[in-house]
């Protein structure tokens, strides 16, 4: 069991603090940790990654100076394993994605976002430890996706922590409440495809599946979860976000909630009602359907 939070509207307001309010109602439904997505325009790229190992963020700094103009934000740690770098770049056009993906082939570093807007912050723990570990910045912005997790088919590790990411196409983060029965044959076609896998969590498979469809689609998000939905076998919810938008998948026998609260041009997704009190005290949810598939734009 795991919880997962979203929301969207055109007019902004501070969606980072809302998704850690919504998430902190609903910790119970995940323990292990808590992550944020959400979208700002920035005139630098952004990149936050974490490193585990001697001489890995040395590492990091040498990919950076070999591919961009780049200045160290903040370098930090989380326990006695994991440090992060959180720093600014300026990239030749075109060469994300291929820094995406060295990075990815470096063993004992972990890209948690890296792009002109996406900001992922996630760790193990509560909420309030992320919120206490990370200066997650405060934005008025238009939508993001949060996620607390229960460790239930990997280890309680901050890498395995939610929003995932993937280089197919680096502007989307997904969350995802479920499990993935034909997880083995999923990985196995995308790393058949040059995917590089972090992780043992099977919300990575989504990530890197629904990133490969719209690597190959042209960017439809709608179609990408369409087609997540006729690949992937199990219970499921998926939430995924890009830039512009916002959407949804859940599984044919809708098992996951999956909430649905529209009000005053905010839309909010979530796995219990509770959540979008923090937004709205009266609220009455509508439950997505089984099968379903939304999408939302700005």
């Amino acid at each position: 069991m795991c919880g997962i939070a979203g929301i969207m509207t055109s007019e902004g307001m501070g969606v980072p603090e809302k998704l850690l309010d919504m998430l902190d109602l609903i910790q119970h439904r995940g323990p292990d940790a808590a992550g944020i997505a959400f979208f700002d325009k920035s005139e630098k790229t952004n990149i936050r990654v974490s490193y585990t190992g001697a001489g890995k963020k040395e590492e990091l700094l040498a990919l950076l100076d070999g591919a961009a103009d780049y200045q160290v934000e903040k370098l930090f740690t989380s326990g006695p394993v994991y440090g992060f770098v959180e720093a600014s770049l300026t990239l030749k056009e075109g060469t994300l994605k291929e820094l995406h993906e060295r990075i990815n082939r470096t063993e004992g570093l972990y890209v948690h976002s890296l792009g002109d807007s996406l900001n992922i912050y996630k760790d193990g723990g509560s909420v309030n430890r992320l919120q206490s570990i990370h200066d997650i910045k405060k934005s008025v912005t238009t939508h993001g996706i949060g996620h607390v997790r229960m460790a239930t088919e990997s280890a309680e590790d901050i890498n395995a922590a939610h929003p995932f990411v993937s280089p197919f196409y680096p502007d989307l983060a997904i969350v995802h409440n479920g499990q993935f029965t034909n997880y083995f044959n999923v990985r196995r076609f995308l790393e058949a495809k040059g995917a590089i896998f972090k992780t043992q969590n099977d919300s990575e498979a989504a990530s890197h599946l629904i990133a490969w469809a719209m690597n190959e689609n042209g960017g439809d998000l709608e179609a990408a979860l369409r087609y997540a939905l006729e690949e992937l076998d199990g219970v499921f919810c998926i939430m995924a976000a890009t830039p512009t938008q916002m959407g949804i998948v859940k599984d044919r026998l809708g098992i996951k909630p999956l909430l649905l609260f529209e009000k005053d041009g905010i839309t909010l997704l979530g796995s219990e009602q509770i959540e979008f009190t923090t937004i709205f005290p009266d609220v009455y949810a509508e439950e997505l359907a089984p099968g379903e598939v939304r999408v939302w734009n700005l």
